[in-house]
């Protein structure tokens, strides 16, 4: 009775929009910006496409395979299977995907990718709307830092650690970021899983403008239940989550557009988590 109730649940929640869920999209306007079964015949040439173009954390109108708008939710839970690919449709307003069966021949290659990638962002889409974890740390200058610190002022996380590349190699960017936003009402922290004496060895040779809390594994993947790095975290003046990033450019983006209101009324996103594959 417990799992009927579940699935009844977890059903009506995902199809729960604003939107009239029967409402269909017009096929004779809506075009893929690509061609489709070309780009599905080459792993690199889609990788390079989903990764330059598909921002799964980014605001967007969800369609199915038959021109349905659908709730975010459950077009990320869809991509968890590993049957499609989000593919960006023309649009004058929002930004707008549509689900891609992919073809048998591309799906040992493709698969594997777009259901790990859809995994994670399915799992950033359900922080939002949540508070931020207590926790209590020091930063480099043993100052204590907790979750009250986040109250008051939009703040913006990082997770990293010294040897990820891809979270150095985003370190210019989002310094400019940093200085772009330093007389506004907002703060830039970063979690870091080394230790305060090698962070300070790097931080002698490698500028990195946000603050940064050392020893932070069990913040980050205890209690935030991250282990993709780097992740960003963007969280309200109420200490809300407001969105989840992996990619610093995405995280740019999205900053510049929350700070014209970070006073927006936020929603919960209430999807509950999946049940387990069945057997």
């Amino acid at each position: 009775m417990k799992n009927y109730y579940y699935i009844l649940l977890l059903l009506s929640t995902f199809y729960a929009c604003k939107k009239n869920p029967d409402q269909k999209t017009d096929e004779d306007e809506l075009k893929p910006v690509v061609m489709v079964d070309e780009l599905l015949s080459n792993q690199d040439k889609w990788w390079t496409y989903q990764y330059n173009r598909i921002s799964l954390s980014s605001d967007f109108e969800p369609i199915d395979t038959s021109f349905n708008v659908i709730p975010k939710g459950k077009f990320l839970w869809e991509l968890t299977s590993g049957n499609f690919v989000p593919i960006e449709m023309e649009s004058d307003s929002l930004k707008t995907y549509k689900l891609y069966a992919i073809p048998t021949q591309s799906k040992n290659e493709i698969s594997q990718i777009i259901k790990n990638l859809a995994k994670s962002e399915f799992q950033f889409y359900l922080m939002e709307g949540k508070p931020f974890p207590e926790f209590k740390a020091k930063n480099m200058e043993g100052e204590v830092i907790d979750q009250n610190n986040l109250i008051g002022k939009t703040t913006v996380l990082k997770t990293w650690f010294i040897n990820c590349k891809a979270c150095i190699k985003e370190m210019p960017e989002l310094n400019k970021l940093v200085d772009r936003y330093e007389n506004e009402n907002i703060q830039f922290i970063s979690l870091a899983l080394d230790e305060k004496k090698d962070l300070e060895k790097f931080l002698e040779k490698t500028e990195f403008n946000y603050a940064v809390l050392p020893e932070q594994k069990d913040l980050i993947q205890e209690a935030l239940k991250l282990n993709a790095y780097p992740t960003h975290i963007v969280v309200n003046k109420s200490g809300k989550i407001v969105k989840v990033l992996s990619k610093g450019s995405d995280l740019i983006a999205y900053v510049k557009e929350f700070m014209k209101n970070p006073d927006k009324e936020l929603e919960v996103n209430s999807i509950p988590p999946p049940p387990p594959p069945l057997p």
